[in-house]
Parts: structure tokens; sequence; C-alpha cells
């Protein structure tokens, strides 16, 4: 039984029972996240310990899916506050919340490139999802992707020049399956990571660029796995009945932060369960609970950079 993993980053008290435990991180950093505990959708952040959860929007439409800037000084998110999805940039407190994207149809789920330069993200607005980039003032927005399928969620790697994404083919009737695609950061050389019928949802690349997490249904719910970057290797992390997603990086890559969510696709109201943020050791596979409410924290982002 483990006493100490990597020492400077957790340590295993033992519990009354006998069984390891992690202790909280003591890798630093922040963790972005959104909340429903004041009424609606907002965006928050905490210490990696789970502690100082501090509120940065206050709106009566929702705020979702907070993306850190590289430098850590700005916030990208999607917001509901002009009648649709549309993606907008704070700074770090909150402050100076801007619009960046303007259209109909719904911008969502942004994610910086690593120079701090630009944005990824899936839009709606050519009829079906599509990956596509724009300057981080919003400028010069062009498509990477464009096929009659789906194309979601993607997540930049380290050194700039690939793109992960969640690719779903509405060509299968009643299906729910979708794979895990990597491409160049201008759209070209996609290359499909995964080979199984499963659900395979929201990449996310290490800070070292070897690794991607990502959650999948294949062993009959969703749970975090994680690959090396050619799709060898795929591990499973958790395991528990609830749904896993949305996975992030601590800046070291050891740990990883997701939400944990016992209420997916049920009735709320005949549900005990919620959803909250957690964090696992990306190779023993220790977990630690990071937020506690009656309501839902969801969508975690790690700032890999610590200022």
């Amino acid at each position: 039984m483990f006493t100490v993993l990597f020492a400077a980053i957790w340590v295993f008290p033992l519990n009354a029972g006998g069984a390891a435990e992690p202790a909280r991180s003591r890798n630093g950093g922040k963790i972005a996240f959104c909340s429903s505990r004041d009424g609606n959708w907002e965006v928050y952040v905490m210490e990696a310990d789970g502690s100082n959860q501090t509120r940065l929007t206050s709106d009566p439409a929702d705020d979702m899916d907070p993306s850190w800037s590289p430098d850590g000084k700005r916030i990208a998110f999607w917001s509901f506050r002009d009648g649709n999805w549309e993606i907008y940039v704070m700074n770090a407190d909150g402050s100076n919340q801007s619009r960046l994207t303007h259209n109909e149809a719904s911008d969502t789920y942004p994610d910086w490139s690593a120079d701090g330069k630009r944005i990824a993200f899936h839009s709606l607005r050519d009829g079906n999802w599509e990956i596509y980039v724009m300057n981080a003032d919003g400028s010069n927005q062009i498509r990477l992707t464009e096929n009659p399928d789906s194309d979601w969620e993607p997540s930049w790697s380290p050194d700039g020049t690939r793109i992960a994404f969640h690719f779903h083919s509405k060509r299968i009737p009643g299906s729910h399956s979708g794979d895990i695609y990597v491409m160049d950061a201008d759209g070209s050389n996609r290359v499909r990571l995964d080979e199984t019928t499963a659900d395979e949802q929201d990449p996310a690349w290490s800070p070292d660029g070897t690794k991607i997490a990502f959650e999948s249904d294949r062993d009959g719910n969703y749970e975090i796995y994680v690959m090396n970057v050619d799709g060898s290797n795929q591990t499973r992390l958790t395991r528990n009945p609830a749904v896993d997603s949305t996975p992030t990086w601590s800046p070291d890559g050891t740990l990883l932060a997701f939400a944990r969510d016992s209420c997916w696709e049920v009735n709320l109201q005949d549900c005990p369960g919620k959803s909250e943020i957690y964090i696992v050791d990306a190779a023993a596979g220790k977990e630690l609970r990071l937020t506690n409410n009656q309501f839902e924290d969801d969508m975690p982002d790690w700032l890999t950079a610590i200022p």
C-alpha cells in the first residue's frame, strides 16, 4: 500500500478503515468551473484543494464551461445572456466581460491555443456542429471541419500544432456513439484515435502533450480514461455508477479534475444525487471530492500554467 505518492504532490494518509485516501492536492493552480448553486449556472473559481470558491459571473442567464487562457489572466466561457449561446471572455477576477461571437446559432465550448492568441470552439452556424477557430479578440473566425456529421469539443495540443475533438455520426439512426479524433491546427490530416463502438467525448490534452484524457461509456456508463496521443494504451481511471465527465489536467500532468453526476438523464426531482467536482490521480486512480453542495458543480478547467 502506498503511503506517499509523488511526495511533492500528494500524500496518502490512512482512514479509520485502513484504506489509502488522497490528501488534498499540493499541485497548485486554480480550477474554474460552473455551478447552479445561486439559482442558475454561473462561473466560479477555486483553489486546487477546493478552498476559496468564488463566483465570477452574475447574470440572470446561464454562464457555462469556463476555459483559462494560458497565462491565467482571462477566462473564456459561453452564455445565453443575449438570447442564444455565444462565447464571451472576461478577466480572471470576473471583470471586463465581453462578447466574442455574434450570430443566431449556438457557439460554445471555447479552448485557448497555447500562445493565447486563438480560441477554438464549436458552432451550429452552418447547420450542424463544426469546429472553428478565431483570434482571442473574436476576429477572423474560420471553419476547420466540414462534413454532414457533428464535430464537437475541441482541445488544443500544448504545442499549438494539433486539435483533438469529438466526432459524432448522425448517419446511424438512434446512435449515441462518438469518437475521438485529432487533426492539424488548420483542420487537415484528421486521424481517429479510438476503435470502439462506444461514445467517447471531451478530449483533454495533457500539459506535456503525450496523453489525452477523455470520457467513455464503453464499460456501461461514462468513466474517465487516458490514452497516448496515438490512441494506444487506453486506460480507465474511474469506476463509479455515476457519470464522470469533462476531464482537465493539473499543471504537472499527474492529476485530473472532472465532474461526477449521479443524475444524468434522470428526472432531478426523483434523483437524490448531484454533480460535484473531483480530482483523480492519473496513475493510481485515487480520488478526492472538491465540492459538496445540494446543487450542480460541473465543467472544471484547471489552470495549467501557474502564473
